[in-house]
């Protein structure tokens, strides 16, 4: 069977790769290329709800188009999967995939870690570190940290969280509390892995030398530190297709695998 794979960046090359050595014939897409019956798309599919993400010359309407049997997709919006539903097109989310989300997680996890090491100044033990959200991300970083001897404080709104943080050996307090003044103020560094701004302007006060990294999806997570200040500020979206293709690219294939023979179990079909 053959598969269209979508995507810009090298993790893509890598699912391709991986995919067809499982015997199926996946090429990436190139303009006037026909589609294949299955379709791989990136994450998120698309950014601005009309066309894939990467290729601004391919609808979401296109690839419905030609009646692929299958389309596989990152955070995948209800609309389109409705819409590819009704015209007898399968539709499989891989943001979904439990297996796939808890690779994905790991890898930022350790490619945040890169980041934190390399632009702080000083060691873990004396880097103390807030990480705001305790999801699959804050979770796998938290431990990263801790085995470094980083003193670790968890911002989590459910108390489950926060004694789970505890109990790993991280400090813990109540996501309610960024919004008091001097909160961070005795952090180095703040990741953010919630898509939500849970730290106004007020509650943002670091030491210079300080630096701010945004590991969640959205523009307005954090509040962009005033020139001057000596605050630091990266966002790092999309970390394991940057920092580690090839492993991302095998998650991806893997998952991708996975969910074509959940759907269409004969590969040798098409």
């Amino acid at each position: 069977m053959r598969i269209t794979v979508f995507g810009t960046d090298e993790r893509f090359i890598y699912a391709a790769g991986a995919l067809s050595g499982y015997g199926y014939g996946a090429e990436r897409y190139a303009p006037g290329d026909p589609l294949a019956p299955v379709l791989l798309l990136p994450v998120p599919a698309s950014r601005d709800g009309i066309t894939v993400a990467g290729f601004p010359d391919v609808t979401l309407g296109d690839l419905l188009v030609g009646k692929p049997r299958l389309i596989l997709g990152g955070n995948l919006s209800g609309e389109f999967t409705a819409a590819a539903r009704r015209g007898g097109i399968a539709v499989r989310d891989y943001m979904n995939a439990e297996e796939f989300v808890l690779k994905n997680a790991c890898l930022t996890s350790q490619a945040a870690l890169g980041v934190l090491l390399s632009e702080s100044p000083a060691a873990p033990r004396e880097n103390p570190t807030a990480i705001v959200g305790f999801g699959r991300i804050g979770k796998f970083l938290c431990r990263e940290l801790l085995s470094l001897g980083c003193p670790v404080t968890v911002f989590a709104r459910n108390p489950r969280d926060r004694t789970m943080a505890r109990l790993v050996g991280a400090r813990a307090c109540d996501t309610a509390t960024l919004g008091e003044a001097g909160t961070l103020a005795d952090f180095r560094t703040v990741v953010n892995t919630v898509p939500a701004r849970l730290i106004p302007r007020s509650g943002a006060t670091l030491p210079p030398g300080s630096l701010l990294l945004e590991l969640a999806s959205g523009e307005d997570n954090l509040p962009i530190p005033d020139p001057g200040s000596g605050v630091t500020f990266r966002r790092a979206n999309g970390l394991p297709g940057r920092v580690f293709p090839e492993s991302a690219g095998l998650a991806l294939g893997e998952t991708a695998l996975a969910l074509i023979r959940e759907v269409r179990p004969d590969k040798n079909e098409g």
